[in-house]
Formats: C-alpha cells, structure tokens, sequence
C-alpha cells in the first residue's frame, strides 16, 4: 500500500476542534502536514476558526489545509470575497458583514432582507413561527450590540444555517470585548475576569451604561425564544467561553471554561425542538 498517497482521516469540526486548532495555531505548530481533514458541516465553528486573527474580514484559519476541500466550499469561497452578505440559492445558509448600519434607514432592505431569509430558514428547520420570530429578534440585537459596543463594528458578521430539526446562528466580531465594554460603567470598574464578565452581561439590565439605563436587554429574546428548546450555547470574549447546553437552556446552568484568547465577542446558537412531552435531549 502505498501510504504517502493514502487519503487522510476526515472528521466533523467541532468546538473543542476549533480550542485545539486555534491553540495549535498561536504555538507555531500548524506549519507541519496535516493528519487529518476536519469537514466544516456547521457554520457556529466555522466562523469561530475564522475569527482567529481576523484582520477585519477573515483570519488565516478559514483556508487552512486542516479543513478539507470541499463542505461548505461556497459558503467559505464567499467569506473569503469582498462581498458583505451572501445566501445560498435555497436560502438555508447565508452570512452578513456588519456594514449595513441598524441606525441608517437607507440599509435597511439588505439588513432585513437577510434577516427575513434567516426567521424562514429558522421555520423550514422545525422550528414555530413565534419561537423563529424571537431568535431572528434576538440576532438582530445582537447586530445592534456590535455596532453600539464593539468599537469595531466593520469587523462584525451574522450567519446561520437551517437543517432538517436544526437552526444554529452566530454573531461575531474582533472589537473591545465584554471585559473592556462593561469596565465602562463604575460598577463593573474593577473587574478582572472575562468569563464574569460574559455572565453578567447575558443578565437582563446589565451594559455599560448601567442598571437603571434602560440598555442591557440584548440576549432577552435569545432565552424567550429558547425556552421550549434543545440548545447548545456558546460564548466567547477574550481568554474564557461560557457554554450553555440542554433542554430550556437558562443561565443559571452556565458553565465557565478557559480557553485561548478571543479577540472581541462572539455568541453561537444550535438549536432543535424537544419530542413532545419530553425534557431531554434527543
């Protein structure tokens, strides 16, 4: 047999995928040949990869020769372009850059254009009219977080994607990051720890202009719109995750995990319905 020309394992990227990569990546020591091809099937870690050293647009993960050649080609091909939103000819993927303004009524048709595809794909996947109105509402906060927090809004991006019984969606972008947002406002001033620091922020009322400010409202429609669901949640801003995972995901189920240095914020969401009657996974 000839081993030098023997295809390489193929595996699912995943997460805990993308901490060993991105970990691999900041050691020096993706240089060498790859031992496996990891398959981009969900969009969440892709853009999670993506997102290491983003230089505004992409960073240098997202054509690494760890991803294999071929799942979600066109997906990534248009990452990789100039162009600021994309959605594939069913209308069951798609992503937009940041750069249409929430606060500019002349972007609006592009924002709500994208956002219109993203609640459809949401109800093609199995999900109720109500509960894919919530969580298109809740992507579209978390649009608006990026331009009135990040400091970097030009950097930001929104995608999802809808299969059969599953919807994952995700905002991301390399801007100040929760820490440096929330040490605004006096009573976070002398935090020091950004997974705290991601947890109080998920919490109703808390920005950095304050408790009594009327902001900090942002992920309310992502819990409504989860309560009768399955659901995976992860949350990324400088040198912790906080992940959230199970049937009615809440955040007192919080979990906190070191992890590489992300630059920014990023929140990703898998979701599925629940079997009738049925409090478990499935």
């Amino acid at each position: 047999m000839d081993f030098a020309n023997r295809p390489l394992p193929r595996e699912t990227i995943t997460f805990e995928v993308v901490d060993d990569l991105v970990g691999a990546h900041l050691r020096g020591r993706l240089k060498g040949t790859p031992q496996v091809r990891y398959a981009a099937t969900e969009v969440c870690p892709l853009i999670e990869l993506m997102m290491e050293s983003n230089n505004g647009r992409m960073g240098p993960l997202l054509q690494t020769p760890w991803l294999d050649s071929t799942t979600q080609l066109d997906f990534r091909r248009a990452l990789a372009s100039n162009q600021n939103i994309w959605l594939d000819e069913a209308r069951l993927r798609g992503f937009m850059r940041t750069t249409f303004d929430p606060r500019v009524e002349a972007d609006d048709l592009q924002r709500n254009r994208f956002l219109i595809a993203a609640r459809t794909a949401a109800e093609t996947s199995g999900l109720v009219k109500p509960v894919a109105q919530s969580l298109t509402a809740a992507l579209r906060e978390m649009e608006s977080n990026i331009h009135e927090h990040s400091g970097a809004s030009s950097t930001g991006i929104l995608a999802f994607q809808a299969r059969p019984s599953a919807f994952e969606f995700v905002a991301a972008d390399s801007g100040f990051g929760i820490l440096a947002t929330l040490r605004e406002d006096e009573e976070f001033a002398d935090l020091t720890d950004h997974g705290l620091a991601m947890h109080a922020a998920l919490q109703e009322n808390v920005s950095r202009y304050g408790r009594m400010s009327g902001h900090g409202n942002g992920f309310r429609d992502l819990f409504l719109g989860l309560a009768h669901l399955n659901a995976d949640l992860r949350f990324r801003s400088g040198d912790h995750a906080l992940l959230i995972s199970g049937p009615q995901p809440e955040l007192k189920t919080a979990r906190l995990a070191q992890k590489a240095p992300f630059k920014g914020f990023l929140a990703a969401i898998r979701c599925q319905p629940m079997m009738p009657g049925s409090d478990t996974r499935h």
